[in-house]
């Protein structure tokens, strides 16, 4: 796919952010930047860039799909209570034993769901 200064603005900002961004936030934060870009091109271009696997884009349950910049293996946190989908780095290669037992695989998404320890102990 060619590149284009809508596309490789979207990637930049999902490159430099952690916070797992959706789709009308990064139009937001792409905005600021290219004033005249549709919301329609954002979403086009989220898809395109899954679609070749340079970003990954994740169910939360909650109706929104985030996107992550970080295409590499590993799995994601999810707190119901503030919403926040936190990285973990995964503490062996499933990918590499999936491979080794013959699997081909096209992608990964997993994601765990419950309360975050921040607001666990706001709870109490």
């Amino acid at each position: 796919m060619r590149s284009s200064k809508q596309r490789d603005a979207i990637l930049n900002v999902l490159m430099n952010c952690c916070d797992h961004p959706t789709a009308d936030v990064i139009y937001k934060r792409v905005k600021e930047d290219i004033p005249n870009i549709s919301l329609g091109t954002v979403y086009r271009n989220l898809g395109q860039l899954c679609s070749e696997g340079m970003i990954i884009a994740i169910g939360t349950g909650a109706d929104k799909v985030h996107y992550d910049g970080n295409a590499r293996e590993h799995i994601h946190f999810y707190c119901k209570k503030c919403c926040t989908l936190t990285d973990f780095e995964l503490e062996s290669n499933v990918a590499e034993q999936l491979k080794n037992n013959g699997c081909e695989i096209h992608t990964a998404k997993i994601v765990y769901d419950g309360i975050c320890k921040n607001c666990r102990d706001n709870i109490n």
